[in-house]
C-alpha cells in the first residue's frame, strides 16, 4: 500500500470520528433542549394552575375569627369595637332589632336588598342584615350614627380576605352576638334651643332684651361646659329630630339671629374656648362683602354683620360654630306686614334662591313668623329644617319640621332661670 493511500484511509477515519462526535453533541443538546422545554411547561402550567386556585379564581386570604366584639353607647354614638390584635382585609356589620321575627326589622335598618343578601348567607342568623362594611385592618371599629334606637338591638361582625385581582372577598365565621338595651331615661325626649340676639362687650349697658353682654353669655357657656352639657349642631339635632339620632338628656342648642358682628367678634371666642357648637343666622342680603372691623363704639349708630369673608374663615378654622339662613331680605316690614305672611309663594321661593350662594340649610324665620305658605316654599328650596320663635316651647320630636320651638334668653335673665331651662326644670310659662 502506498503512503497516499495510507494517509488517506487515516484522514478519513478521523473524520469520522470527528464527526460522530459533533453528531453526539447535538444530540445531547437537542436532548437537553427538549428536557428544558418539558421542565418549563411543567413549571408554567403548575404556575396557571395556582393563580388560577389561589389568586384569579381565588377568594382572598383566610382571616381569622373577630373576637372580642363589644357594643358601647356613649351619648349619640353607638360604637362597636373588638379586638385591635384581630387583623383583616374588611369587615361586615350587622345587625337586627332584638325583639324582632325574621328579617323585617332588619329590612328597616339595611334595606331589602341587605336582608335578601343576608338571607341567603347560612352563616348569618335569621333576623340579621349587613348594615356596614369597614376596609382595612387597623380599623377595628364601626359607629353606628344612623340608627333609630328605640329598641334593643343586636350586632354582629365577620372579618373577610380580599383578592384584590377578582375583588371577592373570603369571609371568615361571624363573631358572637351582642347586645345593646334602649334606655329611654338616659336620652333626651325635648331640648332647649337657646336663642340669643346681640352679643355687646362687658359693662356695656343696654335697655334691649334682645341684647346680651359677653360677660354674661361667657358665664352660661361655662355653665354647659362645666356640668357636662352636649350643645348640638345642626346636623345632630336635625338628625334627633328626625328619629335618627339619640343624644343625652343634657342636650341644647345655641343660636343667634341677626348675624350681627358681635357673634364673630364676642360670641366665637367664647363658644370655642368651652368647645361648644353653635349656630348663627344671617339676613342674606347683609353678609356679602368683607365683615366690619370690631368698632362696639359706633354700633349705636349703625349695625355690623357678619360677612362672607368670616363664614368661609370659620367654616374652615371651628366647624362647629355655623351660618345659616334668616332669609336673605324678609327681615323687615312691607306696607307693614311680615313678608312671612303676606308674600307669594313665589316671592318666597325667590328669596330663598338667593341665598344659596351661602350654602345655608338651616333657616330661622324673622320674628319667628311663618305661615303654610312659608313653610312649604322653606321646603321646596331644600332647607332640612326651620325655627320658629314664638311662644318659646322646648324643642321636641312632634315639632314641625319647618316650625320647631326656640327658647328666648334675654340678656338680663338671672342665671338660676337659665339653669332650670337648659335642664328641662321650666315650664313653658316660665321660659317666657
Amino acid at each position: 500500500m502506498s503512503r497516499s493511500v495510507f494517509l488517506a484511509g487515516k484522514m478519513n477515519s478521523t473524520e469520522r470520528r470527528r464527526r460522530q462526535r459533533r453528531r453526539r453533541q447535538r444530540d445531547r443538546q437537542r436532548l437537553g433542549r427538549a428536557v428544558f422545554v418539558c421542565a418549563l411547561g411543567v413549571i408554567l402550567i403548575a404556575a396557571a394552575i395556582f393563580l388560577w386556585n389561589g389568586v384569579i379564581h381565588g377568594e382572598g386570604p383566610e382571616p381569622e375569627a373577630v373576637k372580642g366584639l363589644e357594643a358601647k353607647a356613649c351619648y349619640a354614638d353607638l360604637t362597636l369595637t373588638w379586638d385591635q390584635a384581630n387583623k383583616a382585609d374588611g369587615y361586615f356589620i350587622y345587625a337586627a332589632d332584638g325583639e324582632a321575627a325574621g328579617n323585617e326589622a332588619a329590612g328597616e335598618a339595611a334595606g331589602e336588598a341587605a336582608v335578601e343578601t343576608a338571607a341567603g348567607d347560612e352563616t348569618v342568623p335569621e333576623g340579621f342584615a349587613q348594615i356596614g362594611e369597614v376596609t382595612g385592618g387597623d380599623t377595628c371599629k364601626y359607629v353606628v350614627d344612623e340608627y333609630t334606637r328605640d329598641k334593643d338591638y343586636r350586632f354582629m361582625v365577620k372579618a373577610y380576605g380580599y383578592n384584590s385581582l377578582t375583588k371577592n372577598k373570603n369571609e371568615g365565621e361571624p363573631s358572637e352576638v351582642v347586645s345593646v338595651k334602649y334606655d329611654s331615661s338616659k336620652y333626651a325626649q325635648k331640648i332647649p334651643v337657646l336663642t340669643y340676639h346681640k352679643v355687646i362687650p362687658a359693662g356695656e349697658s343696654f335697655e334691649s332684651s334682645l341684647n346680651i353682654n359677653a360677660d354674661v353669655l361667657d358665664q352660661e357657656m361655662a355653665y354647659l361646659h362645666d356640668n357636662g352639657f352636649k350643645t348640638l349642631t345642626m346636623g345632630e339635632f336635625y338628625k334627633w329630630h328626625a328619629g335618627k339620632l339619640e343624644v343625652p338628656v343634657k342636650s341644647c342648642v345655641v343660636t343667634f339671629d341677626d348675624g350681627f358682628y358681635g357673634t364673630y367678634y364676642l360670641a366665637y371666642p367664647i363658644l370655642k374656648k368651652y368647645e361648644q357648637a353653635g349656630t348663627v343666622f344671617c339676613i342674606g342680603k347683609n353678609t356679602a362683602g368683607v365683615t366690619d372691623p370690631f368698632t362696639p363704639e359706633t354700633d349705636g349708630e349703625q349695625n355690623h354683620y357678619v360677612r362672607q369673608d368670616v363664614i368661609e374663615k370659620v367654616r374652615e378654622e371651628y366647624p362647629r360654630f355655623e351660618f345659616e339662613s334668616h332669609t336673605y331680605d324678609m327681615h323687615n316690614r312691607v306696607d307693614g306686614k311680615k313678608p312671612a305672611v303676606s308674600f307669594s309663594y313665589e316671592q318666597i321661593m325667590e328669596d330663598c334662591a338667593k341665598n344659596e350662594q351661602f350654602g345655608f340649610r338651616y333657616l330661622a324665620y324673622p320674628w319667628g313668623t311663618y305661615s303654610d305658605t312659608m313653610q312649604q316654599a322653606v321646603h321646596d328650596s331644600g332647607y332640612k329644617l326651620a325655627y320658629a320663635y314664638d311662644p318659646f316651647y322646648y324643642a321636641k320630636r312632634t315639632d314641625p319640621q319647618y316650625a320647631v320651638n326656640r327658647i328666648k334668653i334675654p340678656g338680663k335673665m338671672p342665671m338660676e332661670d337659665f339653669i332650670r331651662i337648659v335642664n328641662g326644670e321650666a315650664t313653658e310659662y316660665d321660659a317666657e
